[in-house]
């Protein structure tokens, strides 16, 4: 079996063109793409997450569908590409597929991130007949004791199947592009590798990066004190480099919250970087406003350390800067 190409990375390779200010001075007209929040809602309560850990001081809650078509009606002329993805676990949310179906029906591409584990064969098989474009399974670690210890449950095995049962459901068809991401702490080579010779078959691609933690003040935490442990625990091991990439986020999307709420960045969990809302102003108005010339200004002069949002950003993948993060 073929693998798939994956049917946003020609977006993506535009938005990875010429520096930050080369960006500023070029924009497009409307976003590339854009970054859905249906839930900020989830069934995991993981380690390196604001949401798991009870941090996140937003209000909990799920996209309503007359919002959702508000988006529908304002991208509908641009096909803007949509990845349902951000703060929650979209699967959560009971209208996803219908969501999905409406994406589809105006000609835009449609992703989802998810844990897996509300994936059985009945979703996965209306995933497949929309057809969905791409999917990526958020791992942790990579092996069943380094991803129980960051996402708080073991479900690594289980995940392990759920992937391999929807590569094998795909069979010939041409989509959707099957992604799985993982970061690490402190997990060896030798571990990244058998854990990429374990899955690589049953994916279009794999993902590893470095763990960022920086962002979590165990202070602030609402965990059990094991759970607690474990973070300072995890949080001595953190290995990223801590390099701060040309921003991916302000020159070509946007992120949309579960409320209509609108962000300048896609780690904005607490609504420290909103630039409008859907409700009142229109997605054009957004792209285009101030507050985002503000940001796009900053980020152009790599200003990240003058803002709370970004001076815990780094290239965590090494998507900016090719084997930065010592993965491969």
């Amino acid at each position: 079996m073929q693998h798939r190409e994956n049917p946003f990375q020609p977006i993506y390779d535009i938005c990875n063109r010429g520096d930050s200010k080369q960006k500023l001075a070029s924009l497009p007209d409307f976003p590339r793409y854009i970054d859905v929040e249906l839930t900020n809602s989830c069934n995991f309560h993981c380690l390196m997450c604001p949401s798991g850990t009870l941090t996140m001081k937003r209000k909990k809650g799920v996209m309503k569908e007359d919002l959702f078509d508000k988006l529908i009606h304002e991208i509908e002329p641009y096909k803007t590409p949509i990845r349902l993805i951000r703060w929650g676990e979209p699967m959560l949310h009971p209208k996803l597929i219908d969501f999905i179906k409406k994406l589809k029906s105006i000609g835009s591409l449609a992703h989802i991130n998810t844990n897996g584990s509300l994936l059985n064969e009945r979703v996965i098989d209306e995933l497949l007949d929309i057809p969905l474009d791409s999917i990526k399974f958020s791992f942790q670690g990579v092996d069943r004791k380094s991803y129980s210890e960051m996402r708080n449950i073991d479900f690594f095995d289980e995940l392990m199947e759920i992937v391999k049962l929807f590569y094998v459901k795909r069979g010939e068809r041409a989509k959707p592009f099957i992604h799985i991401s993982t970061t690490i702490t402190y997990e060896t080579a030798e571990q990244v590798k058998s854990f990429r010779e374990r899955i690589e078959d049953s994916v279009d691609l794999v993902s590893i990066g470095r763990t960022v933690l920086e962002h979590i003040d165990v202070s602030e935490v609402r965990l059990g004190k094991d759970e607690t442990e474990m973070l300072k625990h995890l949080k001595e091991q953190e290995t990223v480099v801590k390099k701060h990439p040309e921003c991916p986020e302000v020159f070509d999307k946007l992120s949309i919250n579960w409320d209509g709420t609108v962000s300048a960045c896609c780690a904005d969990y607490d609504n420290m970087m909103l630039v409008g809302d859907l409700k009142t102003n229109s997605l054009q108005e957004i792209w285009r406003s101030k507050s985002m010339t503000h940001y796009r200004t900053m980020l152009a002069d790599m200003r990240h350390d003058e803002l709370a949002i970004c001076r815990t950003c780094y290239d965590y993948h090494g998507l900016q800067t090719p084997g930065l993060q010592n993965i491969n």
